[in-house]
């Protein structure tokens, strides 16, 4: 087999010789593998003792503290001090009306007695004090410088322009208010005694003495009448219903006790 196996590989290499095969290498026994030595057993670790952690310690509770009640000091009381012997404790006053004014303490009585004087000396302040036609409220507009616009009717009713009635010859507030069936009063509890109304006129106003003013006619001249309300230092005379001078006890000259001159 070998001598074949040899002429072909000499007609391969042209006719070299080949060198024969060496003798097979007789097979070598496979290197020992390094053994590891035996791991020796380690020591026993000796048991560690386990301590068991201390129970924690029981909870501390306090003992409640008892609180007192907090101390309301009660309010000093105010001494009261005993009302002097010397002095009087003022008596309870009873809400009673007011009486009137009296008329003594009032100075106004001289204006009375000055209105009296001025017109015993003929010194009056209109030309006639208590006629109540046409001509003498024209008179007596002349004596004051008036207009005389104002007189535009005769006695009794008439009616003016705009339709309004007024009592007399003159047009004024005071005939409108007589037109219309109100009463001529004063207030007995604001009339100061003054006089200022009957210096107007006494035909129409009457001042007794120690006593408060009152009218004594309802159908005066107008003109006059009307100066003595505007001429009143306190506005006692009004113009007013029949039953509201009833209920405020204004004087009207129709009571049964109304004075009147002598």
């Amino acid at each position: 087999m070998f001598s074949r196996l040899r002429e072909k590989i000499k007609g391969k290499l042209g006719g070299a010789p080949v060198a024969a095969p060496s003798a097979p290498l007789a097979a070598r026994p496979p290197a020992p593998l390094p053994v590891r030595p035996a791991a020796q057993p380690s020591p026993p670790t000796p048991p560690v003792a386990v301590l068991a952690a201390p129970a924690p310690p029981p909870p501390v509770v306090a003992a409640p503290v008892a609180v007192a009640p907090p101390v309301v000091e009660a309010p000093a009381a105010t001494p009261i001090a005993a009302p002097s012997p010397l002095v009087r404790a003022p008596e309870p006053r009873l809400e009673t009306p007011d009486p009137l004014p009296p008329v003594a303490a009032r100075p106004s009585s001289l204006a009375a007695a000055a209105a009296a004087a001025a017109r015993s000396s003929d010194k009056l302040m209109h030309a006639d004090m208590g006629s109540t036609d046409r001509e003498h409220y024209i008179a007596r507009a002349k004596a004051n410088n008036r207009d005389i616009s104002t007189i535009i009717g005769g006695e009794g009713v008439n009616q003016a322009a705009d339709g309004e009635a007024f009592w007399g010859p003159v047009d004024n507030e005071s005939s409108r208010a007589k037109a219309h069936g109100k009463l001529l009063a004063i207030d007995q509890w604001e009339c100061i005694s003054c006089g200022t109304c009957v210096e107007q006129t006494d035909k129409v106003f009457y001042l007794p003495a120690d006593a408060k003013a009152t009218p004594i006619a309802q159908d005066g001249p107008m003109d006059l009448i009307q100066d003595a309300i505007e001429a009143c230092p306190v506005t006692c005379i009004h113009w007013v219903k029949v039953e509201e001078a009833a209920d405020k006890g204004f004087a009207t000259g129709n009571e049964p006790d109304s004075p009147r001159p002598e």
